[in-house]
């Protein structure tokens, strides 16, 4: 809800508005770091139950809609932006507990009605596999087309490590479409033996298909938060025709068939066998899978769905607010002064 300038001529403040409830704002998502993902999450933290899967982002854009029908089926308290998004002249932000954000686009000149939407992995990876698919089936429902959707592999069994994922690359048994990997590791002056955070990804983010694999054990140790066992997860990140693939299959098939189209997907992009670099072409393709990598895939084919969490702790609640917030609070009240601060704070009680 924007406020509005309207100059006060007694004490030249500006004229209070109205007090309602409205959500918080919040800085923007982390960017993707050494140590994992591109978002992160709070607790997101399963026990050791093998292997996951999860939606982590679900962007698209539908010809004809409202914006209102959009907020209904994604739920959430949203608020429109002074700004716009994406190139779309008005838009409205949602802001999740634990770190993410929805946002929608809209009012594009002579497609007045065309509507682009863009769900975090915080947002998303909350639902339940029913609500992604009853999205899945209205966008295609409404001839819409996703953008960018990503799904994670996690393997919380130890099948193997990213050391062993980026030594299988290093050694030519990556097997896979793209044509440049980049392996990275954060180690402490003690060298390889502290690793703080690795990750190798694989292929462009500017292209249909992009793939990481890091520890989220050690991302989740980096924030302070321990972490039973080993957890690496695949990330594959969908755009355009992939990313409207996901869509199509996520609101048609079955959802106990979701795990085997997403490790199909996998495979289609990679696989580590046992060759190298020199081998023909043919031959690489035709070689045996090597034995971590089978056991890995056929674990994932038995995942299960997995729902994250963000519920916090109050100290992180707090720092969140001070960090989220406080600017925001200085600038309202040098501009209104603090009693529609105290009405805000009297009507949310």
């Amino acid at each position: 809800m924007g406020v509005s300038e309207m100059k006060n001529e007694d004490d030249g403040r500006v004229a209070t508005p109205s007090v309602e409830p409205t959500p918080a704002a919040q800085p923007p998502s982390p960017q993707p770091s050494i140590t994992g993902a591109e978002t992160a999450h709070p607790q997101d933290t399963p026990g050791l139950d093998g292997f996951l899967l999860s939606v982590d982002w679900l962007a698209f854009t539908v010809a004809s809609s409202t914006v209102e029908e959009v907020q209904h089926r994604v739920g959430g308290d949203w608020m429109e932006m002074e700004k716009g998004f994406n190139g779309y002249p008005r838009a409205w932000l949602c802001l999740s507990t634990g770190g993410g954000s929805g946002r929608i686009g809209t009012g594009m000149p002579h497609r007045a009605r065309e509507i682009h939407v863009s769900l975090s992995g915080e947002v998303v990876s909350a639902w339940e596999p029913e609500k992604v698919q009853s999205l899945c089936r209205w966008i295609n429902e409404f001839k819409g087309h996703g953008t960018r959707v990503d799904v994670a592999l996690d393997d919380r069994t130890g099948h193997a490590t990213v050391s062993d994922v980026i030594a299988a690359a290093d050694a030519g048994q990556a097997v896979m479409r793209w044509r440049t990997y980049d392996a990275k590791r954060r180690c402490s002056y003690k060298g390889q033996d502290d690793i703080r955070g690795e990750m190798v990804t694989f292929g462009s983010r500017q292209s249909e298909s992009y793939l990481r694999v890091y520890d989220k054990r050690m991302e989740a140790a980096g924030k302070g938060k321990t972490v039973g066992g080993p957890w690496v997860r695949w990330e594959l990140e969908f755009k355009k025709e992939r990313a409207q693939l996901c869509v199509d299959l996520f609101a048609h098939l079955p959802l106990d068939e979701w795990r085997e189209f997403t490790v199909g997907l996998l495979k289609s992009c990679i696989s580590f066998r046992d060759t190298n670099a020199d081998a023909p072409a043919w031959e690489r393709c035709r070689s045996s899978e090597l034995p971590w990598w089978k056991a890995l895939t056929e674990g994932f084919t038995r995942c299960r769905f997995h729902v994250g969490t963000t519920d916090r702790k109050l100290e992180e609640v707090l720092a969140w607010f001070s960090q989220a917030m406080g600017p925001t609070i200085a600038a309202l009240y040098c501009a209104v002064g603090p009693e529609w601060i105290n009405k805000v704070i009297q009507s949310g009680s």
